[in-house]
């Protein structure tokens, strides 16, 4: 993003941010989420996870928050001893209870209502586990029904399941790519392993082959149609597996090369092999990977093996598939390795248009118990040192929390004095045009009380003005600090040109991190907004590199994105609604979120990034 950090991420990055014509031509604008106004009731919603875990009152005390077995060891097909929680000594019982974390699959706290909660004073948690592995809930008591009231806990459960007598399949040979004459006749084969025996299904091009459910296939005399990607899913009571794309090219192109079956995103444990794969067809096809661009030497065939994953080989893939026609690109694969350490959002920013009498004013949610050393800056004037025009020539700068109107922090003109340009160089953000710019920003530590929100309100000094300025958020902590960024999100209005709106952040540390990012514009309308982006469309694209990691058109009531709003604690999107969302997980380092209409169309929308990590 625009920003830097102890990343070492090149300043000349910034440009991609400030560039005139981004990758897909967004929009932007500004969004009061400070003031009365119907911003600031989006801002409530966006926020309404951190409102209700405030501080425990009336179940406070001699309370206990009773748990059956809070540590479970199960097997995967047989079964768990129910858990039995509510909360006792309290002058009235639970009303209600909300849930973090997770659960093994095929078990489940009874009764728990669409949105989460479970409105009763006591739950039971049962089921029958179907996957092995660790997994822990945490759970809230809430007062009242519906999560409202006084809140008591969290207490947590934490599930060790083993896989039991059944071993779901395991592919020990997989299917190869192979060209052939029309009139040949060639032989798929592929090896599994599973108990019990698993069965087979062939696909070519993601469509099942009627009848084809051995472990080999056999086309006999095939012809130009019978080119494609084959797969096969491997199957037992335990799981299933499907094997990579095995390519079939018929000698001879006529055609462009046609992507079949695309590279797909891993994550691995350290020191494991992987491959990723691309099916394509179109007859005499060579192919070169690229990770993040750049060509890999020597990576020429439909599969790229890489052995021994370590932190340096986190990426973003992709291959170029030629024939004597010409060439096409696969999608973008990315490669995580959980090596264990570090990783959190350390810079966080927003470049918007302030209009007259108007403002810029991105939000930003801290989580922990602890101040929080940041610095903030709202950059006009020096913007023009990267080549962008129409900035804002004299911005003010005010940080207010969440639900409040007093500033904590303001600004008008930073001063030059030593210590704030310390404190740009001590977290990697680039120098201001000089000690008399009327450049905005202050070093100040906040007050984080479990989850904590704040605004950054950016105005013009002269009312009769307007101009781009851009907004900065950086954590000046250790990357093993307790309390942490955790959600950045912007309102404005997106049309077309300069006035963009650009969100953005940057990953610290040496582990990926899983994020939620979503661009809102029909589900706005529950919370009373007005003319809002009919149909958003978001893409993330990684600081320096012109590549497209995620994208998304219309979130398509997903049930993974919608228990991810959950987890989060963003507000729910109507069902078929055309808002746009992606769940993804990131290496280090830094992100521009692209925001435009379909069909080029405008309006107001809410970008959102949120840290699902624990």
């Amino acid at each position: 993003m625009k920003f830097f950090r102890r990343s070492s991420l090149p300043v000349a990055g910034l440009l991609i941010l400030l560039q005139r014509t981004p990758v897909l031509r967004l929009a932007g604008g500004c969004g009061e989420l400070a003031v009365p106004s119907r911003i600031v009731a989006l801002l409530k919603s966006v926020f309404a996870a951190a409102a209700s875990l405030g501080a425990v009152h009336s179940l406070a005390g001699a309370t206990r928050f009773v748990v059956s077995s809070p540590n479970v060891v199960g097997t995967v097909g047989t079964p768990i001893t129910p858990v039995v929680f509510s909360v006792s000594g309290a002058a009235i019982p639970a009303g209600s209870y909300r849930f973090t974390g997770s659960l093994p699959p095929g078990v489940a706290v009874q009764n728990t209502a669409a949105n989460g909660v479970l409105n009763a004073s006591t739950g039971i948690i049962s089921g029958t586990p179907t996957a092995a592995g660790t997994f822990v809930l945490s759970i809230l008591a809430f007062e009242r029904i519906n999560g409202s009231g006084d809140a008591f806990g969290p207490e947590t459960v934490t599930f060790v399941i083993s896989g039991g007598a059944n071993a779901p399949p395991a592919i020990t040979v997989q299917p190869a790519s192979q060209s052939a004459n029309v009139g040949s006749a060639i032989t798929l084969g592929v090896a599994a392993t599973g108990t019990p025996a698993p069965a087979f299904q062939w696909r070519k091009d993601g469509a099942a082959l009627a009848g084809e459910t051995r472990n080999t296939l056999v086309l006999a005399a095939v012809t130009a149609s019978s080119a494609g990607a084959y797969t096969v899913v491997v199957s037992n009571s335990a799981g299933s597996v499907t094997s990579n794309a095995a390519v079939l090219s018929i000698n001879g192109a006529t055609t462009l090369p046609a992507i079949a079956a695309q590279p797909r995103s891993l994550h691995v444990a350290p020191g494991a092999s992987v491959t990723l794969s691309v099916g394509a067809t179109g007859g005499s096809l060579s192919y070169q990977w690229r990770k993040n661009g750049a060509t890999v030497a020597g990576a020429t065939d439909a599969s790229l093996a890489i052995t021994g994953a370590t932190a340096e080989s986190m990426g973003f893939y992709a291959a170029d598939v030629s024939n004597s026609v010409g060439t096409v690109k696969t999608e973008v694969a990315t490669l995580t390795v959980a090596d264990g350490g570090p990783s959190r959002i350390i810079n966080v920013s927003t470049r918007g248009f302030v209009p007259v009498g108007g403002t810029l004013t991105p939000g930003f949610v801290l989580r922990g118990d602890a101040m929080k050393p940041v610095v903030i800056r709202a950059i006009g004037p020096t913007l023009a040192s990267f080549g962008l025009g129409g900035t804002l020539a004299d911005p003010t700068m005010d940080v207010i929390p969440l639900g409040g109107t007093a500033a904590v922090a303001t600004n008008d003109n930073w001063g030059g004095g030593a210590a704030l340009a310390g404190a740009f160089t001590r977290v990697g953000a680039f120098p201001l045009s000089s000690a008399t710019s009327t450049d905005a920003s202050v070093e100040t530590s906040l007050r984080a009380a479990g989850l904590s929100g704040f605004t950054v309100r950016i105005a013009s000094k002269n009312a009769a003005a307007s101009g781009v300025a851009l907004a900065e958020v950086y954590d000046e902590d250790a990357l093993t600090a307790g309390t942490r960024l955790v959600n950045v999100s912007t309102s404005g209005f997106v049309g077309t040109g300069d006035q963009a709106l650009v969100p953005g952040f940057v990953i610290g540390g040496t582990a990926p991190k899983t994020l939620l990012v979503r661009a809102v514009g029909p589900g706005l309308a529950q919370f009373g907004v007005g003319g809002t982006l009919a149909d958003p469309q978001l893409s993330v694209q990684p600081l320096g590199l012109d590549l497209i990691v995620a994208a998304n058109n219309d979130w398509g009531n997903d049930s993974a994105l919608a228990t991810a709003f959950a987890s989060a604690g963003a507000f729910a999107l109507p069902a078929g609604s055309r808002d746009a969302a992606v769940l993804l997980r990131l290496p280090p380092g830094g992100y521009t979120v692209i925001v435009s209409g379909v069909g080029a169309t405008t309006g107001t929308a809410l970008v959102e990034v949120y840290d699902l990590d624990p």
